[in-house]
């Protein structure tokens, strides 16, 4: 079984990466590669086959993905504990930050990032869907949304998502207690771009 949240926070410097390497941008935006580095941020590292039973994949695909995620330079080996027969896996860093639209003198990192954007975002709709169709007290009442029309200028854009990415860092990172309160896994995502009503 996938460990629990121990493993959701972290404040090593460098724990959030900018990528601009086609290799990895191409990897973030498959499907199922995105899911095992959401699960591998969420529950540490992990075998292949945890992350096969977690995800509902095959071992042999997961085994590939991971090969491919390595050689992206997403994902390694992790410290070998027990069973050495059980290789665990872990992220090379927990946060992974692009921007599609930034790298036009680079036309496969330009498609790849935009790529990435794109599965990532109709992951994060498929998930708020799922929680909207199956929400249960007390998670129903703390869950929220925000939608919020701004006029900002670029540079007051690029602040304004500082601030927001620092205020979701602050939080991922925070000590959480051990008060025996049972906690779970919540996605926080955010966007935020020019657009008209």
């Amino acid at each position: 079984m996938l460990a629990k949240m121990a493993c959701m926070r972290d404040g090593e410097p460098g724990d959030v990466r900018q990528i601009d390497d086609v290799q990895a941008l191409a990897c973030l935006a498959h499907p199922d590669r995105s899911r095992l580095l959401d699960a591998l941020t969420v529950h540490g590292p992990s075998t292949t086959t945890e992350l096969a039973q977690a995800l509902a994949l095959a071992t042999g695909s997961v085994s590939h993905h991971l090969k491919v995620m390595v050689d992206a330079g997403l994902v390694e080996p992790a410290a070998a504990e027990g069973d050495r027969r059980k290789r665990r896996w872990r992220l090379v860093t927990r946060g992974l930050r692009w921007r599609p639209g930034t790298d036009t003198g680079r036309p496969a990192a330009e498609t790849a990032a935009t790529a990435a954007d794109l599965v990532l975002l109709q992951r994060d709709t498929e998930r708020a869907r799922q929680f909207l169709a199956s929400a249960d007290q007390p998670w129903s009442d703390a869950a929220f949304a925000a939608h919020v029309w701004l006029r900002l200028d670029p540079a007051e854009l690029e602040e304004f998502g500082r601030e927001l990415e620092a205020l979701l860092l602050r939080w991922r990172r925070r000590e959480i207690p051990d008060d025996g309160t049972e906690r779970a896994a919540v996605l926080a995502f955010a966007r935020a771009f020019p657009a008209e009503p």
